[in-house]
């Protein structure tokens, strides 16, 4: 070491002059590696002795290199030694440097230190984080690429804080859950970046939490973590997870945003997050929400995989006239298969990342249209009979289509899963579509039979209609000819300034806009300032709005391009029962006259009613005669397939018994034959976490039961678009209901991690439902106390066995639950002595290559043998003791396996290993005589049953 005086000394020494260059290499990218200057244009490292605790070097070299702040930094090549020349030993920096020559230092080549304390940094911009694993980018496997390459981060005492730090750093919201990759995940196959993690949990980043093993390591993967993340969005007050009311992540509440804020790319943003299809409107007509309300905005170019990445609106203060609402596809893709035509084949559709058959049971021409529409096949011809076009690889799904030949996408026809019977073998649905895409479509609009007109000029290319050129006598025939019906209404639209026709001239009697006088395409972008719109009567739709779901609520119609309620005055059970038939609701329930689902916006329709109860559809009522709508609008409708679900019986709202509400009753589901993802997706759509616990619970009163062997699969987000036998009354016999106990209570602000199979939750179901039989209470009683004899038992031979083996040997009883995991032949970020590579699992006695705060001893003969100066943080090293070197040159190999496998901070003790007994007042006997002058290079470590 350099004398004490001679450093004083080198104190005053004038800062070196020169320009030189500073880079990182060997580190996997510019911002991580060893440090290198470059002097006389010859490139040189850097080496730093480790008195200099503060290392505000590193601070200098990130910020020189604009890499963001410090992550870690480390004297001991971490990233292996330089082989050229050492230009530089800089000591006692201040940080506000603008080189690192600047810093004090002794000349241009001039330096005490030897390769072997070439200094490496990592800056944050080097560090990554994602989830792998987990089907979306807020929940999986936690990997953190260190030097360039992604690994996992290992930690046997994983907690939610831990996890929370993760989501809030990937923009996903809080954390619902913190777990083992190995019980919810797939281990990682590659190195280990992290071990041994304790955050807070309001780090900005996980590696600002206390790190107590920064890698690259190689070795198994049983201590990787993994995280499920409550996400940063989430659509909620529909029956579907793809369509409903926009609620974000602001803190730890779920906060509603202004719809005025909200676009059509903010949508693709949020439907893409969600794992759901193709955005498909943006609304506000979803039952309205009593939490916050933020009125700031989304900044979104369509491409980002969270709507966190979009830049954020701050509120400016103008109000908010509602909810934003988003509608998505839950089907993430169409196709037809099976065809040697891209228009005729089965029908398949994709969702959650699987590719299956749709059932031909109820698939009938209107759904066929739809599909044919959305493929550019023009439209359907016919439906050839389930199987003609064979069944395919994937699931044969039993989804229901319910489209009435208007819409746009297949994702928005109503689908109904739950409680359908199975679908015959092979009985998959197909088409043949025409092949001929229709020269013209409207664009823009509610459904596909209105909006801006829009004619096929080429091919993939499409030209607006100038309001100025243009003959109203067109608009039958551009209705007739996308069997649409008939004109309601031409207007116009503010231009685009996109390629546009010189103009479109009909007689009104054409069959297809062909057989018009039509001119070409402009070469230029048209200066007109306004473009033609059209809206046909086969526009003309009714929803249920407001309501907890599609079956139930307000009832608003859709016409002449515009969406407006009901007046109450005239509107009866007769009437509502036809728009429960037209939605494919079932039957009306009731129809309150009383406002419940709110009054409504839009232009009100007063003559809407004076249905007999037979019709297929409002639109085939008798109009009533236009009067004064005194009550206003707010008509409701209730009808029988509305469905609810609720958990009843238990402590809270979320856990007890399953209900679910259909054909306005409710009605237990069977635990028999139901799966224990059934519990995840109920947990989910009430809100009530990420996940939970499945068990088959006879209750006290037995209650009717509406559905049995409801099928679930993992990662299912809601029940209604589970399998389950089909509806019907029943008694769930000897086996029970379901009862479910989900991960978090209704607020969302905390989660707990889902049990592993087998392993009951906190929450029991006897307590849930707050009974418990006789024999259960005994049982209970008589565990208890065979665990406390049992405990009392092993408690004693513990103590004797620990004062026959005497301290010395159960020194060496430490906990290697992860240690043993870990394999150093790759490279480590901290090398305080140069070892021999090898794993410790192997027993090859390698130096511990990772170095807590305050762990290097320092050489200082007066220090007391137990200073936190010789032995570190007791924590890190709760049974090493330091000891003097007979040389020097003393091998690491001379360590022994039991003394290489310290503790790593918050690892327990391993199982079946006692503490020694710790009489009061006992202290570590001091060393014979004081540690002679050691080198950092030589620093040890005692071997068990070694006394100093």
């Amino acid at each position: 070491m350099v004398p004490v005086g001679v450093l004083g000394l080198l104190l005053c020494v004038q800062l070196c002059g020169g320009t030189g260059e500073l880079r990182l290499v060997d580190g996997g990218g510019r911002c991580a590696g060893r440090v290198e200057v470059k002097h006389e244009g010859e490139w040189g490292s850097v080496c730093v002795y480790d008195y200099d605790r503060e290392a505000r070097w590193a601070i200098v070299v990130c910020r020189y290199l604009g890499c963001g702040p410090v992550v870690s930094s480390s004297p001991y090549a971490p990233f292996g030694q330089g082989t050229g020349r050492i230009w530089l030993q800089p000591f006692f920096c201040q940080g506000d440097e603008t080189m690192l020559q600047d810093c004090p230092n002794y000349g241009w080549g001039q330096h005490f230190c030897g390769h072997s304390w070439d200094v490496g940094v990592t800056c944050a911009d080097a560090m990554e984080l994602r989830l792998v694993g987990g089907g979306g980018p807020c929940a999986g496997r936690v990997e953190v690429k260190l030097q360039g390459r992604w690994g996992s981060v290992a930690d046997n005492s994983w907690d939610m804080e831990d996890a929370e730090v993760v989501c809030q750093q990937l923009g996903c919201g809080s954390a619902a859950g913190a777990y083992a990759a190995s019980a919810r995940f797939s281990k990682g196959d590659g190195p280990i970046s992290l071990a041994v993690i304790d955050c807070r949990g309001d780090e900005t980043a996980l590696w600002n939490c206390n790190i107590d093993g920064w890698g690259p390591y190689g070795g198994t993967h049983r201590s990787d973590t993994a995280v499920v993340c409550q996400g940063f969005t989430r659509l909620v007050g529909s029956a579907s997870a793809c369509a409903g009311r926009l609620e974000v992540r602001r803190g730890r509440t779920w906060t509603s945003v202004c719809q005025d804020h909200v676009d059509i790319k903010a949508a693709q943003v949020v439907c893409r997050e969600l794992g759901c299809g193709t955005a498909l409107a943006v609304h506000g007509w979803f039952e309205a929400g009593t939490g916050p309300l933020w009125e700031g905005g989304f900044e979104c170019t369509g491409t980002e995989l969270l709507l966190s990445a979009c830049a954020q609106r701050q509120p400016r203060g103008q109000g908010c006239t509602g909810h934003a609402g988003i509608i998505c596809s839950p089907y993430t893709g169409f196709r037809l298969g099976d065809n040697s035509s891209s228009c005729a084949g089965r029908v398949e559709a994709e969702a959650g990342g699987t590719w299956g058959s749709v059932c031909a049971t109820d698939w009938d021409l209107p759904d066929a249209h739809v599909l044919c529409h959305h493929l550019g096949c023009g439209r359907a011809a016919t439906v050839p009979p389930g199987g003609s076009f064979g069944v395919g690889d994937g699931p044969l799904r039993r989804d229901i289509f319910g489209c009435d030949g208007s819409e746009r996408h297949p994702g928005e026809c109503p689908t109904v899963v739950l409680g359908e019977p199975p679908c015959l073998p092979g009985h998959a649905a197909a088409v043949n579509c025409s092949g001929v895409a229709e020269p013209l479509r409207l664009a823009e609009g509610e459904t596909r039979c209105d909006g801006r007109l829009e004619v096929a000029a080429s091919l993939g290319a499409w030209a607006r209609v100038p309001a100025g050129l243009w003959d109203a006598r067109g608009g039958g025939v551009v209705c007739r000819q996308l069997s649409c019906g008939m004109p309601e209404k031409i207007y116009s639209v503010p231009g685009s300034g996109t390629a546009a026709l010189r103009g479109l001239w009909c007689a009104g009697t054409e069959e297809s806009v062909a057989q018009c006088n039509v001119s070409g395409m402009a070469v230029v972008p048209t200066s007109s300032p306004e473009e033609v719109a059209i809206v046909c009567s086969g526009s003309r739709r009714v929803r249920l709005a407001g309501g907890p779901g599609r079956c139930a609520g307000r009832v608003e119609i859709y016409g002449n391009g515009t969406w407006g309620s009901v007046c109450q005055d005239t509107w009866d059970l007769s009437d509502a029962t036809v728009v429960c038939r037209q939605l494919g609701c079932g039957t009306a329930l009731e129809e309150p006259r009383s406002a419940r689902f709110g009054p409504g916006t839009g232009p009100l329709w007063p003559d809407a009613g004076g249905c007999a109860g037979t019709e297929a559809s409002l639109w085939d009522c008798p109009a009533l005669a236009r009067h004064v709508c005194r009550r206003g609008g707010g008509a409701v409708a209730v009808c029988s397939e509305q469905l609810s679900l609720r958990l009843v019986g238990g402590s809270t709202r979320c856990n007890g018994h399953l209900e679910v509400l259909y054909n306005g009753t409710w009605g237990r589901v069977c635990a028999n034959g139901t799966s224990p993802a059934t519990a995840s997706a109920v947990c989910r759509q009430l809100g009530c976490g990420d996940g939970g616990w499945l068990v088959a619970a006879p209750a006290q009163d037995p209650a009717p039961a509406w559905l049995s062997w409801v099928g679930c699969e993992e990662g299912a987000r809601w029940l209604w678009r589970c399998p389950a036998a089909p509806w019907h009354l029943q008694d769930c016999g000897p086996d029970g209901d379901a009862h479910v106990t989900c991960d978090e209570d209704s607020g969302g602000t905390s989660g707990t991690p889902t049990p592993s199979p087998g392993v009951p939750s906190s929450t029991t179901p006897a307590a849930a439902s707050g009974t418990a039989s006789v024999p259960t209470v005994l049982c209970a009683v008589l565990g208890t106390l065979l665990c406390l004899a049992l405990g009392a038992l092993a408690v004693q031979a513990c103590r004797a066995r620990a004062q026959r083996r005497g301290p010395d040997r159960a020194a060496g009883a430490i906990s290697d639950a992860i240690y043993e995991e870990l394999d150093y032949a790759l490279t480590p970020e901290y090398q305080e002595v140069p070892s021999r590579s090898g794993s410790l699992s192997e027993g090859s006695g390698t130096k511990l290559p990772y170095y807590p705060k305050d762990s290097v001893e320092r050489s200082d003969p007066k220090a007391a043998p137990d200073s936190p100066a010789q032995h570190g943080p007791s924590h890190y090293y709760d049974d090493a003791t330091a000891v003097s070197q007979e040389s020097p040159a003393a091998s690491a190999g001379d360590i022994s396996e039991g003394e290489a496998q310290r503790s790593w901070g918050r690892v327990p003790p391993a199982g079946g290993s006692c503490p020694p007994p710790s009489p009061p007042g006992a202290a570590r006997d001091p060393p014979a005589q004081p540690p002679g002058n050691v080198d950092y290079d030589d620093v040890g470590i005692s071997t068990p049953g070694t006394s100093l």
